[in-house]
């Protein structure tokens, strides 16, 4: 069986994968071929750096269903390591791509590049497809404002809690997914329960207050949620949160799997003088929050 096929983390599977994908599904449709993403489930560039901790938009599982629902038939999952890193391109090439797949067309961006020390690029890409008889197709960048759209640029704006830009170059609501466990229970005491979840410590967490739409199964609720270090309790951990407040809910939701979508960021973490200031705050978040419902 002969692939269409497309490298790389897809990490965030943003509007720049999202055009390589659409590509790709759609030639392998037309000419009764399969669709394949050979992907990367900790980036290259953040393995080397050791730096993956608190810095995926999306996890592995998460980018998997992403790209399946864009309609791609198979992906092939490559785990980066010392030993991998070793291989030139060359190798890479022959060994991952055309021995396992048979491709019959490939399609990357501008910015392609592998083997060690990303010795080649699109420009190598391109002249050893046309040695191997295969069809390479390479896409220019979707731009935002002027940025290439890029996991680094996503990462940026998530770390930077600018949310509305991420969500635009991502083309849909960040997320971020787990289990509802046991806090404090601060909230339920000044008024306002909130769902303490559990993150994957590898994805990104925009610190702020924020305006949230909270998946609970195949339903969908609107909520406030926090992410920071929570000052006002002056915990010694400096363990960063995530909680929301699902409005007018008052189910027990304890070892359930929640999903929360960032619609708007409400405003910047804040130390309050007491807890009473603090639950006056939370009333004029919920307020806020509504606006964008």
């Amino acid at each position: 069986m002969k692939y269409a096929l497309t490298i790389g983390s897809y990490d965030g599977v943003h509007l720049g994968h999202k055009k390589i994908l659409d590509l790709l599904t759609n030639y392998a449709k037309r000419n009764s071929i399969k669709s394949a993403v050979i992907y990367f489930p900790i980036p290259p560039k953040l393995y080397i750096h050791k730096n993956f901790k608190n810095n995926l938009i999306t996890t592995p599982d998460e980018r998997e269903k992403l790209i399946k629902n864009t309609g791609i038939d198979e992906i092939v999952k490559i785990n980066f390591n010392k030993r991998f890193s070793r291989k030139n391109a060359l190798e890479f090439f022959t060994d991952f791509i055309v021995k396992k797949l048979d491709p019959e067309y490939i399609v990357v961006g501008r910015d392609f590049s592998m083997g060690r020390d990303r010795q080649a690029n699109y420009l190598w890409l391109k002249e050893i497809c046309k040695i191997n008889s295969i069809k390479c197709k390479i896409l220019n960048f979707v731009k935002y404002r002027k940025h290439k759209i890029s996991s680094s640029l996503i990462r940026h704006f998530l770390h930077s809690a600018m949310i509305l830009e991420a969500n635009e170059c991502l083309g849909r609501s960040y997320s971020v997914c787990g289990m509802v466990v046991k806090g404090a229970q601060l909230g339920r005491k000044l008024g306002y329960p909130t769902a303490n979840i559990e993150i994957n410590p590898l994805k990104i967490l925009p610190r702020g207050i924020y305006a949230v739409k909270v998946k609970l199964g195949d339903k969908k609720y609107n909520g406030v949620s926090s992410i920071g270090i929570r000052p006002t309790l002056k915990t010694l951990d400096m363990k960063v949160i995530c909680e929301v407040h699902i409005l007018n809910f008052s189910e027990n939701i304890y070892n359930k799997k929640i999903e929360v979508f960032f619609i708007n960021k409400l405003r910047n973490e804040m130390k309050f003088n007491n807890l009473k200031e603090l639950a006056n705050q939370i009333s004029i978040d919920i307020k806020n929050a509504k606006k964008f419902f």
